[in-house]
């Protein structure tokens, strides 16, 4: 192991196979391969729960780190994925009331409106006619009120007939109904009826904005020709953005309203946002069988659009138990393992060698020509570097569990076996002695 011990190497991956080669190919003391031999059996001693020997030079060259099981409340929850989705009454598409060519676009994708501010202004003869129709019509309608007030005099001093009286109020009311609806119709245009002069007629009109809100989309050009009802500028309100969430059948009896619900974006994995159940479906969606769950987005919308896929977790409880850090956890076979560190087994020792416990107490060599003598008799020689490398042994032992609720970079686990309840569990390296440990296995015979 001199040469190990020797060399100082940064890169962490390249470390690793260093410490498999020396397993695998050079043969460690205490390995598996090893103490087969010692034995007398050709073939693999090791059981489920061994791993290799390793030093604390070597525990630290991958970042090896100890720590204890804790007692933590983790919340459980349940993933699905789902949608944002703004409500319909925070949607606007702005449309012309009659047929008409772009004259002017005075937003841009992205824009932030106000209700009533101009989006498009679009240019017809008939916007002129019916500005010109309107006026008519008003000044008409003065001429015959001052005549259906003349009439109502004379008709009670018996000087005109009813007849004539009743012929003004019905050509009052007429023109009355004519103007009004004229005002209707300009309002809608973006025109002010009220404010309305001969001078002030054009052909043309703007189209505003009906809600506060962001522009989504513009479908039209300068110049294009647009058709009554059809569609010019999506205009979008995110203050009310929620989400759909889809949860499958036999998951719908956990979710509630009031629930808190963890978000992140699909294409932005990184950053999370928080929503609040506020409704629950009552239909299935037909492809999926998922039932969907509305919930309203509390704090920070920045960065949310309308039909951004989300993944969710809502949390449906609370549960408390003994939980390690996620990283402490390692599959294999289809199966959970977390690492123990454990002290050497009583009166375990290298054979003849005798140069220490895993205790770390050396013990006093013979003489120089005994200990040659020793050597000899195993047919290879020890260094007094590699002596001490073998006093700092440490030992570790695998041990399955069951992976509960994750929370925060902490996982909840059952152990499927008694362990010392001050257990010390490796929690930075396990990745790698998992690797030395089926490594080691696959060249043991």
């Amino acid at each position: 192991m001199e040469c190990f011990t020797r060399i100082h190497i940064t890169m962490r991956t390249l470390c690793t196979f260093l410490i498999l080669a020396l397993f695998t190919a050079c043969g460690a003391p205490g390995s598996t391969k090893e103490r087969a031999e010692e034995d007398g059996h050709g073939h693999e001693t090791g059981h489920e729960g061994e791993s290799p020997e390793i030093t604390a030079q070597q525990f630290a060259a991958i970042d090896g780190k100890l720590g204890r099981v804790e007692l933590k409340d983790l919340t459980a929850s349940l993933k699905a994925t789902g949608f944002l989705k703004v409500p319909p009454q925070n949607i606007a598409d702005v449309s012309s009331p009659i047929a008409g060519t772009v004259q002017r676009i005075h937003v841009q994708d992205g824009d932030i409106v106000r209700k009533g501010q101009a989006l498009i202004t679009i240019t017809d003869p008939r916007i002129a006619e019916m500005q010109r129709s309107y006026l008519e019509a008003r000044a008409q309608l003065v001429f015959e009120k001052a005549e259906l007030e003349r009439q109502t005099e004379l008709a009670a001093s018996n000087v005109s007939a009813q007849k004539t009286l009743q012929q003004a109020k019905a050509t009052h009311a007429g023109l009355l109904a004519q103007v009004q609806a004229g005002a209707q119709v300009l309002r809608l245009w973006s025109i002010d009826p009220e404010r309305l002069t001969p001078e002030d007629i054009r052909a043309t009109m703007d189209l505003a904005s009906p809600i506060n809100g962001a522009v989504a989309r513009i479908d039209v050009n300068v110049g294009s020709n647009v058709g009554s009802g059809a569609p010019a500028v999506r205009v979008v309100d995110n203050s009310e953005l929620h989400v759909d969430v889809f949860i499958y059948e036999q998951d719908i009896d956990k979710v509630k309203k009031g629930q808190q619900i963890s978000l992140s974006l699909t294409n932005v994995p990184g950053r999370t946002y928080t929503a609040e159940v506020f409704a629950i479906g009552s239909a299935f969606e037909t492809q999926t069988r998922t039932i969907p769950v509305h919930a309203r987005i509390t704090g920070d919308k920045q960065g949310l659009i309308d039909g951004m896929g989300v993944t969710a977790y809502v949390q449906t409880g609370t549960t408390a138990g003994p939980a390690v850090p996620t990283d402490a956890i390692v599959s294999s076979g289809g199966n959970d393992y977390v690492f123990l560190h454990t002290e050497a087994e009583a009166g375990e020792d290298h054979g003849e060698e005798g140069h220490a416990h895993a205790g770390g107490h050396e013990h006093e060599h013979g003489d120089d020509h005994g200990d040659e003598h020793d050597h000899a008799k195993e047919g290879s020689t020890h260094s007094e570097d590699e002596g001490h490398a073998h006093t700092n042994k440490m030992h570790f032992q695998r041990v399955q569990v069951k992976r509960g609720v994750t929370e925060g970079g902490y996982t909840g686990i059952t152990f499927l076996q008694p362990v010392p309840p001050d257990a010390e569990v490796v929690i930075g390296g396990a990745y790698y002695l998992m690797a030395m440990m089926t490594n080691s296995g696959e060249h043991s015979h």
